[in-house]
């Protein structure tokens, strides 16, 4: 055997465990990025699904229930529904020339490629929770307690109730909110 070839395996040998490192490092890089980006993906589809539901109780005066459980991509996560009076920002999110709007927002303290959605329902809507203090009926004998979808602690999982409450002299939606975990 050439001992030119001898002094050059052990070298070579170096450089093909480097290169193969390199390659297990990206290749397990970019399969977690993907499964993030699945995760962001389950997240926004979830948030989408939420909108809806609130949507068609606000807008078509009918019951909804939603399970509202998204898959916790992030630490510290949250999930906001905020009224804005700001025409730039429900501008841009609601796609219109508006000056006040509500929005689910999805808030964490890492960075996030989920846009706001906007909720499209009278920026008036009252989102009530708590069956003695208001119209709302009382659900407990269904699981379901009174929440404060506009707190901000932020959405719990779980299943979500919307109802309308018809009130002819009320002039704007009146909806009660209920989630049982």
């Amino acid at each position: 055997m050439n001992s030119k070839g001898q002094e050059e395996a052990p070298f070579q040998l170096l450089v093909a465990v480097i290169l193969m490192t390199f390659v297990i490092i990206v290749g397990l890089n970019a399969m977690k990025q993907a499964e993030q980006e699945r995760c962001f993906n389950n997240t926004d589809s979830a948030m989408d699904k939420f909108v809806f539901a609130l949507e068609q109780t606000t807008n078509n005066k009918s019951p909804s229930s939603i399970v509202f459980n998204p898959p916790g991509c992030s630490k510290n996560e949250k999930f906001l529904i905020k009224k804005f009076d700001d025409p730039r920002l429900c501008s841009n999110v609601c796609l219109g020339s508006t000056s006040s709007c509500v929005i689910l927002r999805y808030s964490t303290s890492e960075v996030s490629k989920i846009p706001d959605k906007c909720i499209n329902v009278d920026y008036g809507t009252e989102f009530r929770y708590h069956p003695k203090n208001s119209e709302c009926v009382d659900l407990t004998d269904d699981k379901f307690e009174g929440t404060d979808i506009l707190s901000g602690e932020g959405l719990e999982k779980g299943t979500f109730q919307f109802l309308y409450y018809d009130n002819p002299s009320i002039h704007y939606p009146i909806v009660c909110t209920y989630v049982k975990n």
